[in-house]
């Protein structure tokens, strides 16, 4: 068996991800009052939070589990979001306390910014997904 993740792995991974995130992005740069309800009440749920995270990490490790590999093409973005999403729900598991603190502090200030951040991963997933 082959270990090495073939561009394959990386579009199907970047054809699940990339609308994802484009329709979250979307959501928040257009339901910018309905996030913000949202993520408050999020942030007041400590299972949620519990919960988010071991949905967050069992995403991260499934992506490692079959692409964990730098590259210096667009691949190693897979890559790089497979860690991300590992370390973000190991986090939300360990320090749930901390996601509030952060999460109530951050949040309300910079939600543009992530609607931005992930209508663009979103849009540069989704194409390289469906165009390579």
């Amino acid at each position: 068996m082959n270990d090495v993740p073939s561009t394959d792995t990386a579009r199907l991974i970047a054809r699940l991800t990339g609308p994802i995130l484009a329709a979250i992005g979307t959501g928040l740069l257009i339901n910018n009052a309905a996030y913000q309800e949202t993520a408050l009440a999020f942030l007041s749920s400590p299972p949620m939070i519990y919960f988010s995270g071991i949905l967050a990490m069992t995403a991260g490790i499934a992506i490692l589990n079959v692409h964990s590999r730098w590259t210096r093409d667009w691949r190693s973005s897979v890559t790089a979001l497979g860690w991300m999403l590992a370390l973000i729900g190991a986090f939300r598991i360990i320090a749930p306390q901390f996601v509030v603190y952060i999460g109530a502090a951050g949040f309300a200030s910079v939600r543009v910014g992530f609607g931005v951040l992930f209508l663009a991963l979103g849009s540069f997933f989704t194409l390289k997904g469906y165009t390579e």
